[in-house]
């Protein structure tokens, strides 16, 4: 089988798709050559992209190199597409906007030329072709948004410029720019140039308010040494609309299959094209559709294509979402393609993406999996067999920064180490990896717990696939003690929170189907001899099934469960309360569901309850709940819980999603962060809502604490006069609250060392940054948080001028 195609790139789509699945991306590109398979893995943040040879041997396929750009560097993208023919690779590092050409010799690849236009233009190398001394390279980002794509032939010595090309600009039906090059296919005089719309990947994210665009492929031939164009193809009018058309090109002796991955609401199709000689156009000859027609399966992303057979990826398809499949064809006596059937592999789970890239060459197959754990990816190389199919699975190792422990690094002219930072110090650093995290796990939330016993501090972090526990008290040598592995039965989850009660953690997790609330016994962190420890549950909760946040009031010895869903008792996805008095023994207490009809999707995103000791003379002493309720900030009394009533219920400008917040100790201040407000552009800033709650039936809001720093913010809490954010790609941000209603900033440690501040990158990353802290030790460190990269021990620098 012969391919001369590539698809989109998929890092951003997934990333969207399920959360944080996009980390490394291995597995979202792949071509096959003469004797090698090379599998791409684009999207590294912690070191450069890399390409990884294979060739059999041993048995099965073994990795023989790793390719990477001579002028490598973090997040450059290298590995986002890949073509080979015989002898030459061509690899596109879009981010760096470059293509590195490689050379065969004696068995090894090196590198033979870097190829990038005279001018940096954006997203070039999006996607590359390669064959008959042509090199051709797309960048669908340039030409202010229109995209372009550049001709390189050899000159001798190297590769000279000797064409560009480009489309109409924009997408007649959206108004939106093309995308031109966002794919690129190559055969003998002709080019096709896929025009799918713009950043494709953002559309398939759902991430624009307008509808996906029709899309278009242009084809280009050679004549006389000059490209003309010849066609513009588009889907047939009645299946147009938000088809993206142009998501995948195959091009292979006279025949085009052109994938149009947002056809009938991402379902997918693939449509066929023949070139007619006499007058050198191109006409549609019928297509290809998955015989299951599986919503949202996004059939077309990518194909491979040879004389008798053609293979689809469907990285949305499968029993659960985006476990992937791959569609296969076989021609018929006329010529058409039939005979579907679906080629499988083994170890399919939620998010793994199968079949988001495709390469294949006679009896060879190779399918991607970039969602694979986690989103750090894996590819399944299939060789054809008299009786079927071997397979056999390969991936790349964990990536993760070094440790830092033994001594603190102080915060000096602006850096600690590789962190950007401002009067706060690294005490210390453990990687995820060393916190029982597996490939490709990332941490969330955090809470902490001081053994009454022993005064020994322990920090409870979050993971996708459990609760890890670090000794922190020796702060400058934090200790991995034990893992407690997400409830059997449910599916990791990027979300889980945890709070704890006489010395017992309840842990719950979101968009985990039957998960519960776990109840961790704190105590037996004592027995940790040296050896980290496998964890198992002291009792279980089955109340509720998935939840997002999870509050205890100590003093009233109640837990309370928010953004409920899966199954059990939601509460309509507000308060489910819970006596954990005995927390072996969990009781539930009732519903308060104080917003109903005001809420966003999931109801009430986090609740702040306390025994109230404020200025309100009229509530002193009950049991009053702050929650951040997705459209409003509410305000309740669930002093009796059979009978909880709302006290107020209050909004404010530029409202996006109401996240967070937290009480100052007067109980007269209660500060919120908003975690869209950023991302949707309605705020210049992070930003900080300060609220008056003196009265708490009139709650009033009496400033915004504003940073220059586009980064959204997530979780604050509050220790006497200072406030303690994590603001996602910005880190740890600390604030002076003494005078209240005027923050002042202290400091902060940034601790993702890569990429910009931005809400965007937020969810484009697949690593969001600084999820939550834990600033309640009496040691007076802070431990930190931060997704992909793992567990911070920091510390405000306490000079002159500070609390």
């Amino acid at each position: 089988m012969r391919k001369a195609c590539v698809a989109l790139p998929l890092i951003a789509l997934l990333a969207i798709a399920t959360p944080a699945v996009a980390q490394v991306g291995y597995g979202s590109a792949a071509a096959i050559g003469d004797d090698d398979v090379f599998v791409g893995e684009p999207a590294n943040m912690i070191g450069p992209g890399v390409v990884y040879v294979y060739r059999p041997g041993n048995g099965g396929w073994q990795q023989v190199q790793e390719l990477l750009a001579s002028d490598g560097r973090d997040t450059d993208g290298f590995g986002r597409s890949i073509a080979v023919d015989g002898d030459l690779l061509l690899v596109g590092a879009d981010s760096a906007g470059a293509a590195y050409l490689f050379r065969r010799q004696a068995g090894v690849w090196e590198e033979s030329a870097r190829i990038a236009p005279d001018s940096p233009t954006a997203g070039f190398g999006a996607a590359v072709a390669l064959g008959d001394d042509l090199v051709v390279v797309g960048a669908p980002e340039g030409n202010n948004g229109a995209g372009s794509v550049s001709i390189f032939e050899p000159d001798g010595e190297g590769w000279t410029l000797t064409g560009t090309i480009e489309g109409d600009g924009t997408d007649a039906a959206a108004g939106t720019p093309e995308g031109f090059g966002a794919t690129v296919a190559q055969a003998g005089d002709w080019i096709f140039v896929g025009a799918p719309g713009g950043r494709v990947d953002m559309f398939l994210g759902g991430q624009f308010q307008q509808s996906p665009p029709a899309g278009s492929v242009y084809a280009f031939r050679r004549a006389g040494g000059d490209w003309s164009r010849v066609d513009k193809l588009e889907a047939p009018p009645q299946r147009a609309a938000g088809a993206m058309f142009g998501s995948s090109l195959a091009l292979v002796d006279g025949e085009a299959l052109i994938g149009a991955v947002g056809t009938d609401d991402l379902s997918g199709a693939v449509y066929r094209y023949v070139h007619i000689e006499e007058d050198a156009s191109w006409t549609l000859l019928g297509g290809l559709a998955p015989f299951d027609a599986p919503a949202g399966g996004m059939f077309g992303i990518d194909l491979a294509m040879g004389d008798d057979e053609v293979l689809v990826g469907a990285p949305g398809a499968g029993t659960g979402r985006l476990e992937g499949r791959v569609y296969r064809f076989t021609r018929g006596r006329s010529g058409e393609w039939v005979a579907a059937s679906k080629l499988g592999t083994t170890g399919l789970k939620f998010g793994s993406a199968y079949g988001a890239a495709l390469a294949a060459k006679e009896d060879l197959v190779v399918a991607g999996l970039p969602g694979d754990d986690y989103g750090a990816g894996s590819a399944v190389i299939m060789t054809r067999l008299a009786d079927g199919w071997d397979r056999s699975h390969v991936l790349s190792g964990a990536r993760g920064l070094p440790a830092i422990t033994g001594g603190e690094v102080r915060c000096v002219d602006g850096r600690a180490g590789i962190f950007e930072c401002d009067n706060v110090d690294l005490v210390a650093f453990l990687p995820v990896q060393a916190i029982g995290g597996g490939r490709g796990v990332t941490t969330n939330d955090i809470w902490g717990w001081t053994d009454p016993q022993t005064d020994r501090d322990y920090a409870i972090v979050g993971m996708r696939d459990g609760t890890a526990f670090v000794d922190v008290s020796d702060p400058y040598v934090p200790v991995f003690v034990g893992k407690l592995p997400k409830s059997a039965d449910s599916p990791a989850s990027l979300w889980r929170d945890i709070k704890v009660y006489a010395d017992h953690a309840f842990i719950v997790a979101d968009a985990s189907g039957p998960h519960g609330v776990q109840v961790f016994d704190l105590t037996r962190l004592r027995r940790f001899d040296g050896t980290p420890l496998a964890f198992s549950e002291a009792a279980h909760y089955a109340g509720v099934n998935s939840s997002h946040n999870i509050y205890i009031n100590a003093e009233s010895a109640f837990a309370y469960a928010v953004g409920n869903s899966s199954g059990g008792e939601t509460c309509g996805g507000a308060l489910h309360m819970i006596n954990v008095e005995d927390p072996r023994n969990p009781i539930f207490a009732g519903c308060f569901e104080p917003q109903a009809g005001v809420r966003g999707p999931g109801g009430t995103h986090d609740v702040q309850c306390v025994t109230y000791e404020g200025p309100d003379e009229r509530y002193r002493g009950r049991e009053v709940c702050f929650s951040s309720d997705g459209r409003a900030f509410g305000i309740g009394d669930v002093t009796d819980k059979r009978n909880p009533t709302v006290i107020a219920t209050a909004t404010y400008p530029n409202l996006a999603y109401t996240h967070q917040g937290w009480l100052d100790g007067e109980h007269r201040y209660f500060y919120m962060n908003d975690e869209g407000d950023e991302i949707a552009g309605l705020v210049a800033g992070t930003r900080t809502l300060i609220w008056d709650v003196q009265d708490l039936e009139d709650p009033i809001l009496v400033g915004e604490y504003t940073t220059d720093n586009p980064a959204t913010d997530h979780n604050l809490y509050i220790v006497g006069d200072v406030m303690y954010q994590s603001n996602y790609r910005s880190g740890l941000h600390v604030l002076d609250i003494s005078e209240r209603e005027h923050p002042r900033p202290l400091g902060f440690f940034d601790t993702v060392p890569w990429g910009d501040n931005d809400g965007m990158g937020d969810i484009l990353s697949g690593a969001i940054g600084s999820w939550s802290n834990y600033p309640f030790f009496d040691s007076g460190v802070v431990a930190v948080t931060s997704g992909k990269e793992g567990l911070f021990i920091l510390k405000l620098n306490t000079g002159p001028g500070n609390p």
